[in-house]
Formats: C-alpha cells, sequence, structure tokens
C-alpha cells in the first residue's frame, strides 16, 4: 500500500503541480516559485510544530475513551482537524525512531537524512534534503532565529536537525536550534572566559565541556551566535543560572524553551520536539503514561500564550503529530516499544488547528507522514520541491 502511494506521489509530482491556498489567495506553484518570492517578506501564518514525541499510541493520544491527552481531545480537535488514519510507510530499513520519524516530518520523505558523526552514541542524523525551514528561509526574507528548532535534553543527539548535509545550502538558509545541551556548551564556554578560574575549577569546566561535546560535537563559540541568539542564551542563564537542578526538567523545560523563544525571537516556524514518553525503556509504564499529561499541559501553555499575544493571535497555525507510535506487545519487559517494527508502531495521527483550519473535521482515510512538510508548504506558501507526501487538503479553508 505505502509502495504505491509513493509511487504515486513522485509521479504526480514530476507531471502536475497544485494549487495552494494562502490568506485569501491561490497560488500555483512552480520550478521558479521559490527564486521569484525569494527575499521577499513574509506575510502569511505563523506555524508551529509540535512533535508528539518520544513515540506515542492512538490510544493514549486520541481515542476518547483511553485518551490522556484532555487539552488535546476536549479543546483543539473539536475546533481543529485530526487525521486519525496517518502511518509511517511499511517500507525496507523504516526504522520507528525518534530522529528517523522527525526528519520525515522535517523533509516530508523517507531516507531524507544520513549519519553524521558515527562516534556519538545514537541517531545522530542530518537531513539530506531540504527542510521546511531551508524551503521558508530560501523563499523568503527570514531571519535564522525566526525560524526555530526546539529540543529536549534527553536527546542531545538530535541537535544536528538544523544542519543541512550540504554546507553550502545549509549554512545560508539554516534555522537556529535550541536545546539544553546547546545552552550548556554556550554557559560552559562563558564561564572558561573568566581569567580568574583557579586550575581546579578550569580543569573541572573543560571535562563538563569535552562530556557535552560527545553529546553534541557541533556548537558554536559563544560570539559566533547571533546577536538575537546570544541575548536569548545570556537572558535564560541570568534567569536559571548555571545549574540544572534551578531549571524546568523533561519536556516541561522543553515548553519553557518555547514561550521564551516566542517572547524573545517571534519566530514564524518553530518545531517543539517532545520526548518524555520514551522514559518508558526505563521499564516504567508509568513514564510512558505520565509523560503524555505533561505533553498535553504544555500544549496548552503553548496555544494559551498564542492567544493571548496579538504578534500570534488569530494568525497561528498548529501541526500536531507523533515522531512514531508504540508497539502494543503486553508480554514485553518494557511496556510500549517501538523498534520492533510493528503495525501499531508504524501508526500515528496528526491534529491541524488554528487559523485557515477546517473545524471540527475528522478525516479517516489513509494518510502519510511525510504529508505534514508539504502541507506546512501550503500554509506558508513556498514549495516543499523534495517532498514525497501529498497535501493535506482537507484541513485547509
Amino acid at each position: 500500500m505505502c509502495g504505491s502511494l509513493l509511487t504515486r506521489r513522485l509521479f504526480m509530482q514530476m507531471t502536475a503541480s497544485a494549487s495552494v491556498f494562502l490568506g485569501g489567495q491561490f497560488f500555483l506553484p512552480s520550478l521558479s516559485y521559490a527564486t521569484e518570492t525569494q527575499g521577499t517578506k513574509y506575510k502569511g501564518p505563523n506555524v508551529i510544530v509540535i512533535r508528539y514525541g518520544g513515540g506515542v499510541r492512538r490510544r493514549e493520544t486520541i481515542d476518547r475513551e483511553h485518551s490522556l491527552s484532555p487539552f488535546m481531545m476536549n479543546r483543539l480537535i473539536p475546533n481543529g482537524t485530526l487525521y486519525t488514519n496517518m502511518s509511517i510507510a511499511q517500507l525496507p530499513n523504516n526504522d520507528t525512531d525518534h530522529a528517523q520519524g522527525t526528519v520525515n516530518i522535517m523533509t516530508g520523505r523517507y531516507f531524507g537524512y544520513t549519519n553524521h558523526h558515527e562516534n556519538v552514541q545514537g541517531n545522530f542524523l542530518r537531513p539530506s534534503v531540504p527542510s521546511i525551514f531551508e524551503y521558508l528561509r530560501e523563499t523568503y526574507d527570514i531571519p535564522a532565529h525566526e525560524a526555530v528548532i526546539i529540543n529536549g535534553e534527553d536527546r542531545a543527539q538530535d541537535d544536528g536537525f538544523h544542519k543541512h548535509l550540504n554546507e553550502s545550502f545549509g549554512f545560508s538558509h539554516q534555522p537556529e536550534l535550541l536545546s539544553p545541551t546547546r545552552f550548556q556548551a554556550f554557559m560552559l564556554q562563558l564561564r572558561l572566559e573568566d581569567e580568574k578560574l583557579d586550575k581546579d575549577k578550569r580543569k573541572e569546566l573543560e571535562k563538563q565541556l569535552s562530556e557535552v561535546r560527545k553529546k553534541s560535537p557541533e556548537f558554536l563559540k559563544p560570539e559566533e551566535y547571533s546577536p538575537e541568539i546570544q541575548k536569548f542564551w545570556r537572558k535564560w542563564r541570568s534567569y536559571y543560572g548555571d545549574e540544572n537542578r534551578t531549571q524546568p526538567r523533561g519536556d516541561r523545560q522543553t515548553t519553557e524553551l518555547a514561550l521564551w523563544s516566542m517572547r524573545y525571537l517571534r519566530p514564524k516556524l518553530m518545531m517543539v520536539n517532545y520526548q518524555d514518553p520514551d522514559l518508558v525503556h526505563f521499564g516504567i509504564k508509568s513514564h510512558y503514561t505520565r509523560a503524555i499529561p505533561i505533553i498535553d499541559e504544555g500544549i496548552q501553555t503553548i496555544v494559551t500564550a498564542v492567544e493571548s499575544d496579538p504578534f500570534y493571535r488569530e494568525n497561528t497555525v498548529f501541526v500536531i503529530i507523533p515522531d512514531c507510535g508504540r508497539d502494543n506487545n503486553p508480554l514485553m519487559d518494557v511496556p510500549f516499544q517501538h523498534h520492533f517494527n510493528s503495525r501499531s508502531s508504524h501508526e500515528i495521527f496528526a491534529v491541524l488547528y488554528g487559523t485557515g483550519i477546517a473545524k471540527g473535521k475528522l478525516v479517516t482515510n489513509e494518510t502519510d507522514q511525510t504529508a505534514i512538510a508539504p502541507t506546512i508548504a501550503a500554509l506558508m506558501g513556498f514549495k516543499a520541491n523534495r517532498s514525497e507526501g501529498d497535501i493535506l487538503r482537507e484541513a485547509l479553508l
């Protein structure tokens, strides 16, 4: 099924163009569309992508009888569009994992990534084709700090998502990436600039920085960041200090970073990568079931911030989608796995909510994870040339 869908998508992209709706006008994308609009001011809606991450099942999220996500169920879905039958394609070597799923969402295609650092434990993946962020910045005059990826503290290996494999393309159009690991690197380097440090303290800080580099090898010196990002991290440090124990932890910290980003950076495209449900790998079921309400609370907090801010109010679209599903096997020692390529680990969903999105709409036909990138492209008025997915037209007014 999915293989034929991918073939059909590729054929359609090569033989036809699709009309795109934005701000009351219809655009007809063409091969020259990005070139024609490059450098123009962006006037479309803001888009916030919520990666309902760490892998979640439909049962605990969009199943009304069992959902642990009350805000999404009772506020967003009745006022937005729900895709109940979205999936990750069953393809050879197509892993249902967090990094792979995230890059699928960002690029609109499968296998659009490469391992960048073999010496870093885990899937330190990097897009090998353009992502929605690069398409957006290539098309419009948008600075990097207005296209932001927010990562959590438990997956430092994901801090390469903003780096395109093609340096000549990616450097010019890459987004900014904010994460606790990036802050730690920023803060430690600032502390090491203090000439009054004694030998033992300097050695301790250098060791800490070395450990950060092992987890996330690509970070800049403080002065190499843009003025906006330098100011952002200095404000964060001034408020929370240098120690982790003074900051929110886990996905609550991810929410806080998103709120700060909205306040101080004003991103027009932001992706918030939640992750705590994956803590179930410690073998405790409640790590999974408790993490879902925390994400739901985070979504509610971000929606409330949007609705109270004139910059975002009535001009923002939320796109909520998991990176992957989870297994339904009750006999496993570690419940809710996602590494066995089971059917349920491929089963996900999508919720669209906000400006220009159909309200109270339920879509049950088969859709694919790769549809997210071209749908965001349609909303924001650029073309995702390398994506494989179909636009989720049912959601667009």
